[in-house]
């Protein structure tokens, strides 16, 4: 009976120490938290589905204009939820103009 005891005892404690670690990774060149937006959050969720959306159209071709990439980066930020007048703002557009230029 003691063994018993001693061996439940033990599971038990095992099974105590076990736990789950969560954990956030975010990348140093992350555009959406250099754009102000917390990681996990679900602007920040938005801010990288839309992202993705952008960059898979991909870079422009040659005979783009330059307004027009300047039009669809600022519309991409507006998109993504920045306010337009901040420096999150002006930082996410510097980006997206230069992810849609020609290469």
């Amino acid at each position: 009976m003691m063994k018993q005891a001693m061996v439940l005892v033990l599971v038990s404690l095992a099974a105590g120490a076990c736990a789950v670690e969560h954990r956030t990774v975010v990348v140093s060149d992350d555009p959406c938290t250099s754009y102000g937006f917390t990681a996990s959050s679900a602007d920040y969720a938005r801010c990288q589905q839309r992202v993705a959306d952008q960059r898979r159209y991909g870079r422009m071709t040659v005979g783009y204009s330059e307004s027009q990439i300047v039009a669809n980066s600022q519309a991409a930020c507006v998109s993504y939820g920045i306010p337009r007048g901040t420096a999150h703002y002006d930082r996410c557009v510097q980006n997206e103009v230069a992810a849609r230029r020609p290469a």
